[in-house]
């Protein structure tokens, strides 16, 4: 037991240290807990840190995230074998967040309309809403870059549909082409979420590129057809779908995707953990357009009559 212990002791004082020396890379582990130490080795199985009198290594599946060394909040992490970022950032005021992500949002058009997405990372995978993309093969992207007071639009056509959850309402895109710098989104580390915590959300509303609007979270579980939302009373209309809703860290906490028809303030938002659930299980929901069930989407049973259901126009996807 005596050996146990001074062997526990050493391991947390080595963890201590790393974690004090601020070295090249920060590891996020799935608890919470966070080591500052430079990777020596990376693999599918684990990841090997330089503790400088020893080395630890920790499982793959333990770790959520390897950041880059930041002297401040809110640096953007390095690119990882994990499709998207997670990151503890400060607050922000709502100006200072839209300035800082409002480049990773997106105009996804096609020929049957118009909806919003974001990058996840600077590799040029994008999330939006799977009925923004539904039924379509041919996709255009348009990225937005700000050259001093010139705003610039980049429009991507090469795109490729990467994944799909019709159930979730959530595709996968991605860039096949592009020499365009990227500015991702992160996520935040906990799905924490209260009622009344301000958030925004950016996107494309009737096309009007770039639109921020604000409000507050109304509900954290709002149960449609299996699957809870975020209940929000920000803005939002037909052009939104797909894009991301921000806390006030600037954290990706939703992805906006439907609204009611013909009421103010009651839109509903995709809680992020569908969205990281799907980006970590990507071979399965695969995308194949040889496929015919590729994006199947199973048919609503037959409703009762005068029963309330959620697709009779009360509640409608804002695309």
């Amino acid at each position: 037991m005596q050996n146990m212990f001074k062997t526990g002791t050493w391991i947390c004082a080595a963890l201590l240290l790393a974690a004090r020396c601020g070295l090249a890379e920060e590891v996020v582990l799935r608890d919470g807990a966070r080591v500052n130490a430079p990777v020596l080795k990376q693999s599918d199985g684990s990841i090997v840190l330089d503790l400088g009198f020893d080395v630890l290594r920790i499982p793959a599946d333990e770790v959520l995230s390897i950041l880059e060394e930041r002297q401040t909040e809110g640096t953007v992490p390095v690119d990882t074998d994990r499709l998207y970022h997670i990151e503890a950032t400060d607050r922000l005021s709502t100006s200072d967040a839209a300035e800082r992500y409002a480049p990773a949002v997106v105009l996804v058009k096609t020929a049957a309309g118009l909806g919003s997405g974001f990058f996840l990372n600077k590799k040029g995978y994008l999330l939006t809403n799977f009925h923004v993309i539904k039924g379509e093969k041919h996709i255009a992207v348009t990225q937005f870059l700000r050259a001093g007071k010139i705003m610039r639009r980049i429009v991507h056509k090469e795109v490729e549909i990467v994944a799909t959850a019709p159930f979730h309402d959530l595709a996968v895109l991605r860039l096949k082409e592009f020499d365009t710098e990227i500015t991702p989104v992160v996520f935040a580390p906990t799905e924490q979420m209260t009622v009344g915590e301000t958030v925004f959300a950016i996107g494309n509303p009737m096309g009007l590129e770039r639109t921020v609007t604000e409000g507050v979270v109304s509900q954290t579980h709002r149960n449609f057809g299996g699957i809870l939302y975020l209940q929000v009373d920000a803005p939002v209309n037909p052009g939104n779908s797909g894009g991301p809703l921000f806390n006030g860290r600037g954290q990706v906490v939703g992805i906006i995707n439907m609204g009611a028809a013909s009421m103010e303030g009651l839109n509903f938002a995709i809680p992020a953990l569908h969205a990281k659930y799907i980006l970590d299980h990507l071979d399965a929901f695969a995308y194949d357009a040889t496929n015919p069930e590729s994006g199947f989407v199973y048919p609503d049973p037959p409703r009762r009559p005068g029963k309330f259901s959620t697709d009779q126009k009360e509640t409608e996807h804002v695309r």
